[in-house]
C-alpha cells in the first residue's frame, strides 16, 4: 500500500512539471516568432498576401487562386488587391475594379503591442482617383488582417500572411 501511495505521489508531482514546461516552451516559441515578425516589419521589406476577403456585408471570398499583394518596400507601398463590394462613385474606374496603388505612404506608423504579441501598421495611400486608409494587423505567427477604407468604396478586409519580400 505504501508503494502505491509513493507511486501516485511521484506521478502527481511530475505531471504538473511537464505541463508547466510545455506552457513555458509555448510561451518561448511565441516570443521568438514575435521577435522575428517585429524584425521583419522594422525592415520595411515585407509582403502581405491574402487568402480570404470579407466584404462589409459579411460575404467571405476565398482568394487562394486569386493573386494579390500589399508590399511595403522601403518608403514605397504597392498594392494589387481584388475588390468585392459597392463603389459610391464610378470616377476613375476603368474595367478593373481592384484596389491598386503604388506610392509613398502618408502617416505611416507602426505600433508594437508586446504584451499581446501584435503589430499594427497604419498608413494612408492614394492613386489617381482614390484615397485609402489602410490598417495591417500582424500577429506573432505571421498571420495578418488587412483593412482598407476608401473615399469612394465600401470598407473591405482581408485575412492572410505576412512574409519577407523576395525580389
Amino acid at each position: 500500500m505504501k508503494k502505491i501511495y509513493l507511486a501516485i505521489l511521484f506521478f502527481a508531482m511530475i505531471i504538473p512539471l511537464q505541463a508547466q514546461s510545455k506552457k513555458e516552451l509555448k510561451e518561448q516559441k511565441a516570443k521568438e516568432n514575435y521577435a522575428k515578425t517585429k524584425e521583419l516589419v522594422n525592415s520595411k521589406n515585407f509582403v502581405f498576401e491574402a487568402d480570404w476577403a470579407s466584404t462589409q456585408k459579411g460575404r467571405r471570398i476565398n482568394l487562394t487562386t486569386n493573386p494579390n499583394f500589399l508590399k511595403v518596400q522601403g518608403d514605397q507601398v504597392i498594392a494589387d488587391m481584388p475588390y468585392f463590394g459597392v463603389a459610391q462613385s464610378a470616377i476613375g474606374y476603368s474595367g478593373d475594379a481592384g484596389i491598386k496603388f503604388e506610392t509613398a505612404p502618408e502617416k505611416y506608423s507602426v505600433d508594437f503591442n508586446d504584451g499581446k504579441y501584435k503589430i499594427t501598421v497604419k498608413f494612408d495611400a492614394r492613386n489617381k482617383s482614390e484615397n485609402f486608409n489602410t490598417v495591417l494587423t500582424i500577429f506573432k505567427n505571421g498571420n495578418a488582417s488587412l483593412s482598407i477604407s476608401s473615399n469612394s468604396r465600401n470598407h473591405i478586409s482581408y485575412d492572410g500572411k505576412v512574409k519577407p519580400l523576395i525580389d
